[in-house]
């Protein structure tokens, strides 16, 4: 019994398209990410130091909704749908099996609302008996460009298509009106009718009708016998009925038949008829070159589709003309079909993207597979193409900026694209183009000669018998397609690309390791990942919590809190200046006893960013009070004034000498009774107060700056408040609101100075999905008790987004997006709704706390370039947001924590200062990290851009990474190949690969070694190995296995190479390069070497061939077997579990091998097996509860759960592994770790949330948890995708709680794209007994119901608020505490 958990979202895109979806008046960006989908838009900013008028104003990305789908998206599309809601497009989804959602854009809700879904998945549909089954063919979907249908290719040769009604369709259908559909003859009462009230009422018939009509299903043979090998397909633009172009052959292309069957794709257009559901062939091209792939539609002015092959584009019109044009010198050699020579580009066109640029001349722009981009222009003739020029764009004008290989294009508003990558991050794009070109002025005579030639070929076209099926084009508009001919081939140069924006990435994950660096704190790890293909791949640092740079560190003896402010000096006040750019000047520490003042003086090495020390000098004097205890010290009015709030007054103080200005004391209005204050939010010219007796009042500055208080409204003197805050940002546009929490629960806003209500939300403590004021009021049902209330932005300083934060008294968060329907009038339009956050809080003996037992309250910073809210406690955390993504909740790596406060001052610029028992250090966000998965990553170049991360492994004695990269070389045959010619000029490319030594403590290359030609490091491992046979003396040295293929027709070799680290002489001024790589032995194989394993007794195990052997290290550098046994087909991973002296193999056809190894003598045996025909990407061991589990994870992408049991029957004694179940995972994997948990399993765990052995080693766990609690282990899963999910075993009575939690949330909450997440886990399994895996990813959206419906939902499901806490924090990873 398990659970799998995604932490980690996939982040590589994978499909987009640009549409107006949230209104009808500018566009949005869809971005599909396997089976996450996410809706952007654009957002203008300025940017600084760039000279050019044209790049003043850039564009970035904002996350406007995410959405996880339980399906994997194949292809998005815009649909002009009738009648949306928010008046804009609506989307067209399709999945990997066979299924189309549309969906729309609900601005009542603020989401996505699903129209419709469609299955046909179910079709009668028949597959050849030795062909590929469904599941393993991909689904296609184009839709017509006027959104009359869309067609979604599925199976072998299936087509599915989907009306959409458009304006009139009422009128066409017959009936009321005495339409005859047979005559086509309307009666003479027509005119009489269409009156603007029966345009109407069939508008409101329209409006209540679906978007969409019937859809049906043919075989592609029905429309012509030779569509038996499809290739691509496409509808075309300026038809008036649907018409499509579908690439296709009569038998299968291949390229190792190139002689056989060169030449033999066709080409064919058909028009279809949906009323009477059939097709006409309007053209058909034949002897179409066999490497052609792709079919892109092109509009006017160049029409017709462009047949991308892998070596050549080829034209055709709309009458069938072609025009071709080789761009390498492998074009004339796969084919025969006429084209023009441009093979001096050596281009390659596989996995390309193409999207129109300019649509006044039809340029298109190409981005190849390596990230290169060219322009292809057409040369007109009149309204005929007369010919293709592709021209590369060269690096100064940006044809480099790219890195990844595209998965999709998308233009989007303006002279701007989306380039998305499954290799690396994400791109926008801008291009600009110059208005007017140089050139010779033309005569009159040759501007004649022009006019006639344009004449003459409109008046030639003699083939113009089809004109019924195009689009009317107008005179004018074709006068101006003739007139853009394009004859100059350097036009493509003329294209400038700049970069605005990237979408961060992570996948996808080749390899990953865990390492200690030195600077690391005792028993935490790092998380070190290789991520990205080619020259976008980086090693990506990654951390659960955020590890922040220390800057300097201070004494401050016994300090509870402390603050940082701004003051003018006397020299400012005499020329003022800009007080937000200045640094801070005055330190306040309270030590419980009293307030001390702290002069922050400039530090010049400071301002380098390496100090050390600061300058903290105490100052006496002037009239502050220093006794008793601080609650806030702020500076307001420009800077000019102080702001000292005690704990029951309020004083002021003129700046910089702190002479007294004015007392504010907290009196009771009836009795005059000394108040306490409880909470203060200032926001300039504001203060409010909020004091013991629940009762508040609000101060306001004024010219002078002196505080007066305003006079409460009856709406707030009448009632008690729990909490407030002070807002002015986004929202308000600058204007500043009251924000109060109310005794009842309620949220209620207020107008400043006047304090008027304008807001009321009654309802807030149900948290239901959606707040507004018009929401029914619930009389019953479980509310959840707020403390806390917070409105702040949240962001980077270019793109700031407002947010509602709610604290439970459980410490609970929740976040509420505003949104509003009308900008204008957004106080009465104002809505919320829940954002999903995943945070589950620790609880300590030492939570901060006021003087009154309050937990010290939220608070806002500016840190570096985000605005983030502070949640305080003993191990702080933050709330950030990325511009894409959602806000996160990241924890601090910092313990017994007093205080956080902003800080900046010169060398820690925008920092934030933390405060412990005797000291403060002052810190700074680490540099280039991106917090948008929830995780802290930092992405690190390796120097080389070609170089690209392979395998990684942790030398712990030397704290260094050993990091295996390769880069693309040139392929020559080997001197003994006398069959082929080898005098291309565009060669194949392979691996070289290199090993490099990066220190830990400095993150920089040491050493490399390169590894010979063609041998490609199929596994590195760092293991101890017995180096000597007398001694037994074992060394930690660094083993890499290799294969090596030479060519086609020679056999495999493959190599164990071991590799130590010797001791040299450093270079100066770098103390860490004292090192170096040494090989030791070099033990070369027969076979190729595909995986290594350490074993007991100082031994190597290795997978070569169909053998798997144990080796040991002799003196004299051979690595000899000792042990061997007979493998399957191809053995892609080798384990063993510590040194029990249990392993697994995993082969890529014949399934999973479990067996032994003893050593007394050497010898491996075979103790399990799993059924046969079964693609093993990746296993690993999970032991749990004296039960011993195998994880399996296939091609398909299913998650295979395998136990060993030898006492169970059905195992025929241990022989066969026992299948307990499966559970689809949607992504392709690339590694499984096995982690020890700093948790005890959930039976035995403590109250505690796992801080006492967090941020412990499993060999540092406490006493409690290695005598009382069995270990409890996880696996770490990574993909392809970039997403990281967490295996986590469970006990009997943790699994039947979250799984009958998990059904009946699949039944509660609402799914986008209607889609099943039990169909798409689709649960697999053998005999009655066995049981599915938990879903952690809908057991954690419990969180998204209201209080009352979530306490409904857990009491049915047998669980309450503190079991589901302690589940949520183990299956979600709160056990990697060392992280």
């Amino acid at each position: 019994m398990q659970a799998y958990t995604e932490i980690i979202p996939p982040s590589a895109v994978t499909h987009a398209v640009s549409l107006p979806f949230l209104d009808s008046k500018t566009k949005n960006l869809v971005v599909a990410k396997t089976c996450l989908l996410q809706i952007f838009s654009l957002k203008t900013h300025r940017s600084s130091g760039n000279g050019s008028p044209n790049n003043s104003s850039k564009h970035r990305l904002v996350l406007v909704g995410e959405y996880p789908l339980s399906g994997t998206v194949t292809s998005l599309a815009s649909i002009k749908a009738l009648n949306t809601t928010s008046g804009g497009d609506a989307l067209l989804i399709a999945f990997k099996d066979a299924k189309l959602s549309l969906i729309e854009w609900d601005p009542d809700n603020h989401r996505i609302s699903t129209i419709s879904i469609h299955y046909y998945e179910g079709e009668n549909i028949s597959s050849q008996p030795f062909g590929p089954s469904l599941n393993e063919l991909e689904c296609r979907l184009t839709v017509d460009p006027s959104s009359r249908c869309a067609a979604l290719r599925f199976g072998a040769r299936h087509l599915a298509i989907l009306p959409f009604r458009q304006h009139g369709d009422q009128l066409m259908e017959g009936g009321e009106d005495g339409y005859d559909g047979e005559l086509d003859v309307a009666p003479p009462s027509a005119t009489i009718k269409r009156t603007e009230s029966g345009v109407n009422e069939t508008l409101e018939l329209e409006a209540r009708q679906t978007p969409y009509k019937s859809s049906f299903v043919l075989p592609l043979t029905a429309l012509d016998p030779a569509l038996t090998h499809p290739v691509d397909l496409a509808f075309l633009h300026e038809y008036r009925e649907p018409t499509f172009g579908i690439l296709s052959s009569i038998m299968q292309p291949s390229a190792s038949l190139i002689e056989a069957r060169k030449d033999i794709l066709s080409y064919t257009v058909f028009t279809l008829d949906l009323e009477q559901r059939a097709s006409t062939n309007l053209i058909s091209v034949q002897k179409l070159p066999s490497d052609l792939w792709k079919v892109v539609p092109l509009p006017l002015p160049i029409g017709g589709a462009l047949l991308v092959g892998t070596n050549e584009f080829v034209h055709v019109d709309q009458g069938g003309r072609t025009n071709a044009v080789a761009v390498n010198e492998y074009a004339k050699i796969a084919s025969g079909f006429g084209m023009s020579d441009q093979s001096e580009l050596n281009l390659k066109l596989e996995g390309c993207e193409i999207e129109p640029l300019d649509s006044k001349t039809g340029d298109l722009l190409i981005i190849l597979n390596d990230g290169t981009m060219a322009v292809l222009n057409f040369k007109l003739l009149g309204r005929n193409v007369g010919g293709l020029n592709v021209t590369r764009v060269t690096a100064a004008n940006g044809g480099r900026l790219f890195e990844a290989a595209p998965s999709c294009v998308a233009s989007l508003n303006g002279s701007r694209l989306f380039v998305g990558s499954e290799d690396g991050d994400s791109a926008v794009l801008a291009w600009t183009k110059p208005t007017a070109t140089l050139g010779r002025k033309r005569s009159h005579a040759q501007m004649l000669g022009q006019e006639a030639a344009i004449a003459d070929e409109e008046d030639g076209s003699s083939e113009e018998d089809d004109d019924d099926l195009y689009a009317n084009t107008s005179e004018p508009a074709k006068r101006t397609i003739s007139a853009t001919s394009q004859t100059s081939p350097d036009l493509g140069s003329a294209y400038q690309f700049n970069l605005e924006d990237t979408l961060p990435s992570l996948g996808p994950i080749n390899n990953v390791c865990f390492g200690r660096p030195p600077a690391m704190p005792k028993g935490q790890l790092e998380l070190l990942a290789g991520i990205g293909r080619r020259r976008c791949s980086r090693l990506a640092i990654m951390n659960k919590e955020i590890v922040p740079e220390v800057k300097g560190t201070a004494s401050f003896e016994n300090a509870k809190n402390a603050w940082s402010i701004c003051v003018r000096t006397n020299s400012d006040n005499e020329s003022p200046a800009n007080s937000k750019t200045e640094h801070d000047n005055l330190f306040f520490c309270y030590d419980r006893e009293s307030t001390k003042i702290f002069d922050i003086l400039p530090d010049t090495a400071g301002a380098s960013g390496n100090s050390s020390s600061p300058q903290y000098t105490e100052r006496s004097g002037g009239d502050f009070e220093h006794y008793d205890e601080t609650l806030n010290v702020s500076a307001f009015a420009n800077g000019t004034r102080i702001m000292h709030c005690r704990r029951s007054e309020i004083r002021t103080y003129d700046a910089p000498d702190l002479q007294l200005a004015q007392i504010i004391p907290m009196l009771d209005e009836e009795t005059d009774a000394e108040l306490n204050i409880v909470h203060t939010s200032f926001c300039d010219p504001y203060l409010l107060v909020l004091r013991e007796d629940s009762s508040i009042q609000i101060l306001q500055v004024d010219e002078h700056g002196d505080m007066e208080p305003l006079d409460n409204s009856e709406a707030i003197s009448e009632r008690k408040w729990l909490s407030g805050c002070l807002y002015a940002g986004e929202l308000t546009a600058g204007e500043t609101i009251l924000c109060l929490l109310g005794e009842e629960g309620g949220l209620h806003l207020f107008d400043l100075p006047c304090l008027l209500p304008f807001y009321n939300i009654p309802t807030l403590s149900y948290l239901q999905a959606v707040l507004s004021p018009d929401a029914p009021q619930r009389r019953a049902g479980a509310k959840e008790t707020l403390t806390e209330i917070l409105f702040a932005d949240l962001g980077c300083d270019d793109a700031k987004q407002p947010y509602l934060i709610l604290r439970s008294a459980m410490d609970d968060l929740t976040l509420y997006e505003p949104w509003t329907t009308n900008a204008e009038s957004w106080k009465t339009s104002l809505r919320f709704r829940k954002v999903p956050l995943s945070h589950i809080p620790k609880f300590e003996e030492t939570t901060m706390e006021d003087g009154d037992g309050r937990p010290a309250p939220l608070q806002v910073m500016t840190v570096g370039k985000y605005a983030i809210v502070c949640v305080p406690g003993a191990s702080p955390s933050f709330i950030l947001k990325e511009p894409s993504s959602l806000p996160k909740v990241i924890g601090l790596r910092a313990r017994k924590v007093r205080s956080l406060l902003p800080l900046h001052r010169t060398g820690c610029e925008r920092g934030f200062g933390v405060l412990d028992e005797s000291s403060m250090q002052e810190c700074r966000l680490p540099s280039d990290a991106d917090f948008g998965s929830g995780w802290c990553v930092q992405k690190l170049s390796l120097g080389d851009s070609t170089q690209e991360v392979r395998h990684i492994g942790f030398h712990d004695e030397r704290q260094m990474y050993v990091v295996a990269t390769c880069r693309d070389v040139d392929f020559h045959l080997p001197d003994e190949d006398v069959k082929h010619n080898d005098d291309a000029s565009l060669r194949p490319q392979v691996p070289q690969f290199t090993l490099h030594l990066l220190s830990a403590r400095t993150r920089s290359i040491i050493h490399s070694y390169e590894m010979p030609y063609l041998e490609t490091i199929t596994s590195l491992k760092i293991m101890p190995l017995e180096v000597s046979e007398h001694t037994h003396e074992q060394k930690l040295t660094i083993v890499a296995g290799t294969a090596a293929q030479r060519g086609e027709d020679m056999p495999a070799r493959g190599a164990v190479n071991v590799f130590e680290i010797l001791d040299v002489v450093p270079e100066p001024d770098r103390p860490e390069s004292g090192v170096k790589l040494h090989l030791i032995s070099c033990e070369e194989t027969r076979g190729a070497v595909t995986a290594i394993e350490s074993f007991a007794g100082g031994l190597v195990g290795t997978a070569q061939g169909q053998k798997l052997m144990v080796r040991g290290l002799k003196e004299d550098g051979s690595c000899l077997p000792v042990a061997f046994l007979d493998a399957q087909c191809h053995t892609l991973q080798l384990k063993t579990f510590g040194s029990s002296g249990m392993w697994l193999a995993a082969d890529a056809w014949k399934g999973l091998w479990f067996g032994g190894f003893t050593q007394e003598p050497y010898k491996l045996t075979t103790l399990g097996k799993s059924r046969t025909r079964m693609e093993v990407v990746s296993a690993e061991f999970l032991p749990f509860d004296g039960q011993l589990y195998l994880m399996i994870i296939d091609a398909e992408m299913d998650l295979h759960a395998l136990q060993y049991d030898p006492e169970n029957p059905k195992s025929l004694s241990g022989t066969r592994l026992l299948h307990r179940s499966t559970f689809h995972l949607g992504q392709f994997p690339s590694s499984m770790t096995l982690l020890p948990s700093t948790l005890a399993p959930m039976s035995e765990q403590p109250v505690t949330n796992g801080e006492a052995a967090n941020g412990d080693s499993e060999d540092e766990a406490p006493a409690t948890t290695k005598t009382h609690a069995p270990s409890l282990f996880h696996i770490l899963t990574t993909s392809q995708t970039g997403s990281i999910g967490l295996i986590t075993p469970v006990d009997e009575a943790t699994y039947r709680r979250l799984g009958s939690l998990q059904t009946h949330l699949t039944s509660v909450l609402e799914h986008a794209a209607g889609l099943n997440p039990r169909a798409y886990r689709a649960v697999e399994s053998e005999g009655f007994g066995s049981r599915g895996v938990i879903d952690g990813s809908i057991v954690q959206r419990v969180h998204g119901l209201g209080s009352a419906r979530r306490a409904e939902v857990l009491a049915r499901s047998g669980s309450d608020s503190w079991a589901l806490r302690s589940d949520l924090e183990v299956i979600g990873g709160g056990g990697l505490g060392y992280l």
